[in-house]
């Protein structure tokens, strides 16, 4: 039977009756609210939408006049955002009503840090899975090899003394080329667990209501306990590796496509996409990750613009970037052969198979080392090698930080950060370039110069 529908009011909410059935009326101002009267003449309000996989769900938001029409409006519009982006609203109620249910004492240590990685997972990269074939996020799988004989242990029983020692004591299965200790992996555990901790606990960033797990629960606090990194003489900290002018001229040219034969590698030259990815990694100073979920949908060819949905942030939930391309980097996609006719969900530098994200790096890179003579960085040096080269060429420092998306220009002012939309726009009206753009094409001169052989001070004299 068709439901009514008409613009809900207060006077109208006042007015329903009870029928002796449970019916709705649907609200012509906010798309899928309905408001549901039941048999007895209780009112409420629900959302039926649908979600990212087209299935109709229907959405609890509240009883009135608990909640007002206007509040109810307000959760309709975000329940539909939320539904749209994947989320699991019924699924994630549940799990609330579960956790509220169940013994303080019952959560063990691997049932938290379910908890947290199913909250987090789509703010915090590091909590997202890792990939195609694994559930598990980074930060899960270096939590739970360090503190593996706690994870079955109800948390609130562990206390900082044995946390402590758990990651004092920790050996690694199978050695690290080039590390004496372990003492930097249990620094990462111990760093991604304290915040799970404080979020069961409500301590710190999570102090506010509604911020932390509920209940809360009386936890362990690691900052309490001893980072085994800090008097550790053979972890220096934040890496500082910037690749010479000498290393660039050697690594530059194995960075191509068709891959350059190199090592022991058996992958077939026009499957091997590792050499070109990180020479666009060093025309874009873009971070690893970022590169390797990069779509050709991200990629506006008419602005030449490089959409990233989503980059690192240290602050505050997940944001977007719209970065400019050279000239030099656009040449880079376009010798891809994914650039005439691939489906805007294929990966741009996929792996061999052609479906998954780039890997096996570490052996990848080894043979790199061996083939130009060069040692001691890692892929990840390029980005910060490439921030370094466009700094020494005067490069403003807040363009460089643009580039980087170390920060969100015009945040404040609520600008939006779809610049793209507006490029050409703008080089119509104005004729000019993006700072960006063209400190990125500053940039691949340099690169260019280097691979050459030239000597830049020569070159500039």
């Amino acid at each position: 039977m068709p439901q009514p529908k008409r613009s809900l009011s207060d006077v109208e909410l006042r007015k329903l009756k009870a029928t002796g059935t449970r019916y709705e009326i649907t609200d012509t101002t906010a798309v899928g609210l309905r408001a549901r009267v039941s048999a007895t003449g209780n009112v409420s309000f629900v959302l039926k939408a649908r979600n990212a996989a087209s299935q109709l769900k229907t959405i609890t938001l509240g009883a009135y006049p608990e909640i007002s029409l206007k509040e109810a409006r307000e959760r309709a519009a975000r329940a539909r955002l939320d539904l749209k982006a994947g989320k699991d609203i019924n699924g994630d109620k549940r799990r609330v009503r579960r956790d509220a249910a169940a013994p303080a004492n019952s959560v063990s240590l691997r049932d938290l840090i379910d908890e947290f990685e199913h909250r987090f997972a789509g703010s915090k990269k590091t909590w997202a899975p890792r990939g195609s074939l694994s559930t598990r996020s980074g930060a899960r799988q270096v939590i739970e090899g360090v503190y593996k004989d706690l994870l079955d242990r109800h948390v609130v029983t562990i206390t900082d003394e044995e946390l402590a020692h758990a990651a004092l004591g920790y050996k690694r299965v199978r050695p690290s080329a080039g590390k004496v200790t372990a003492n930097g992996q249990a620094a990462r555990a111990r760093g991604y667990l304290g915040p799970v901790l404080d979020w069961a606990a409500g301590r710190k960033g999570f102090s506010k209501i509604g911020a932390s797990r509920s209940p809360r629960l009386e936890v362990a606090n690691l900052a309490t306990t001893h980072d085994p990194s800090a008097d550790d003489p053979t972890i220096t900290g934040k890496r500082k590796r910037v690749l010479s002018e000498a290393e660039l001229r050697t690594i530059l040219p194995f960075l191509a496509y068709p891959a350059p034969p190199i090592g022991k590698l058996r992958l077939d030259p026009n499957q091997d996409f590792r050499p070109i990815a990180m020479r666009f990694l060093l025309f874009t100073a873009a971070r690893l990750e970022e590169m390797c979920e990069m779509r050709w949908k991200h990629v506006d060819r008419r602005n030449q613009v490089w959409h990233k949905p989503n980059v690192k942030s240290t602050r505050g939930g997940p944001r977007s970037q719209d970065l400019p391309l050279s000239k030099a980097a656009i040449s880079i996609l376009r010798a891809l052969p994914g650039w005439e006719g691939a489906d805007p969900d294929e990966l741009v530098f996929p792996n061999a198979t052609g479906s998954g994200k780039l890997g096996n790096w570490t052996r990848y890179q080894k043979a790199l080392h061996e083939a130009s003579g060069t040692g001691g960085w890692h892929r990840h040096d390029l980005r910060r090698t490439s921030a370094t080269i466009m700094h020494s060429l005067k490069v403003p420092a807040s363009t460089i930080e643009q580039i980087l998306a170390h920060v969100e220009p015009l945040r404040v002012e609520g600008v939006g950060g779809s610049a793209s939309h507006y490029l050409q726009l703008t080089r119509v009206l104005h004729d000019t370039r993006d700072p960006q753009e063209e400190a990125l094409a500053t940039l691949a001169g340099a690169l260019e110069l280097i691979e050459r052989g030239a000597d830049l001070l020569d070159s500039c004299n």
